[in-house]
């Protein structure tokens, strides 16, 4: 008997880093246990690297196009060179599901001559941001974003939302939420025995010019109240001098989405977990000291003052802290996420998987009968594992 599937090879590349960012090793688990042939490509590159880091980063390029010539689709998550350059097979489907849910900051073509952006001369030179046939994005207001962004047409846009959705959903209200408490309870016993005690959680963005104002935020936080806990973008440097006290907590070794399930209070800024941190439907405020500052450098996508949150962006540590005291207007942060993330959030990484696959050439194939595997027993509740993702950090 013979049958049509899709089938082809799909590979997925990345220079966020040298590992498996989340959502890369959720969509490439997917897209395998469906049987289809994957192949991932991961190394990190990033723009201020060196003359002889992008010298030694060519053979790097050089097997990526090999690969990409090979593929029916190809899935990225940032600019890369042989998509945008170099020619390639016409079938070949390209793919960006960009890093972030959002884009709080501007980025790509928005901030071509900025202080923090590309020289326009340098982004063309490398046709930044061309060669896609599909962008991934949660929601109108973020897609009209991309489209600026990679200067590309809003019919490419695709409405879904990223593997990370599932995880973050999982981290607040599954299984992995009570995994993360038991973690957090090992390495500091302290929080479990204040109980009376919220814990913040700050998720500041990457500033060039030196660390977030942690010492600002912890002496405005009363410690017989809060406990802060800091997760600070992995572009730091280990040897950074951080401001020490005695309920300031820097953990580096669960991801900021597992913290979110332990959180009573988020704090964020210019960051994408702005948009992400309101999955977990928590309190979510903004510290923005430098705002003027940073909308002047990098500059800003989203206007504060005039979402849903405004009232819950403030410039000064004190004004913040009292705040938190105060009831929280949850339908304020349901409205702003409803307006950035606008996709069904069920099943993210398998509703992508869908779509690639939709993407795949349909072949004809001889179905050959096969004698039925053996009858497992089933398990019952007593017996049965519990689901709890496998706890990745995010990029």
């Amino acid at each position: 008997m013979e049958e049509k599937r899709r089938t082809g090879k799909v590979t997925i590349i990345s220079r966020e880093s040298d590992e498996k960012t989340l959502d890369i090793a959720m969509l490439e688990e997917e897209l395998k246990s469906r049987g289809i042939e994957t192949e991932t490509m991961t190394k990190l590159f990033t723009k201020d690297k060196s003359a002889g880091d992008l010298a030694g980063y060519l053979g790097t390029v050089a097997k990526q196009e090999a690969a990409i010539l090979k593929s029916d689709v190809v899935v990225l998550d940032t600019y890369n060179i042989p998509v945008s350059m170099l020619p390639r097979i016409g079938r070949t489907k390209v793919i960006q599901m960009w890093h972030a849910l959002s884009a709080v900051k501007k980025f790509g073509w928005q901030t071509v001559g900025s202080e923090d952006g590309t020289s326009e001369r340098t982004a063309t030179l490398m046709r930044m941001h061309k060669g896609y046939d599909y962008v991934i994005a949660p929601s109108d207001a973020t897609a009209d974003i991309f489209a600026e962004a990679f200067r590309t047409d809003r019919s490419k846009i695709v409405k879904l939302g990223l593997p990370r959705i599932d995880y973050i959903n999982s981290a607040v209200s599954g299984d992995a939420r009570f995994k993360t408490f038991g973690a957090i309870y090992a390495l500091y016993p302290e929080l479990a025995k204040s109980n009376d005690k919220k814990i913040v959680l700050y998720v500041p963005t990457f500033r060039r010019d030196g660390l977030p104002d942690i010492k600002g935020l912890a002496e405005a936080l009363d410690p017989e109240k809060y406990a802060l806990i800091v997760s600070l973008h992995p572009l730091y440097r280990p040897d950074e001098e951080l401001p020490q006290a005695d309920h300031i907590i820097y953990e580096e070794n669960i991801s900021s989405f597992d913290l979110l399930g332990v959180a009573d209070i988020i704090i964020s800024d210019y960051s994408s977990m702005v948009v992400e941190a309101t999955l977990a439907d928590k309190p979510l405020y903004l510290y923005t000291y430098d705002i003027d500052q940073y909308s002047e450098t990098t500059g800003l996508n989203m206007d504060f003052d005039a979402e849903a949150i405004g009232k819950y962006v403030f410039r000064n540590a004190d004004e913040l802290a009292k705040a938190l005291a105060e009831p929280y207007d949850m339908e304020a942060l349901r409205a702003f996420r409803n307006k950035y993330i606008e996709v069904d959030t069920e099943n993210c990484t398998g509703q992508l998987a869908d779509f690639i696959e939709s993407l795949l050439p349909e072949k004809t194939v001889s179905s050959v009968q096969v004698d039925p595997e053996p009858v497992q027993e089933e398990k019952t509740e007593e017996n049965r594992e519990p689901a709890i993702p496998r706890g990745l950090k995010e990029d």
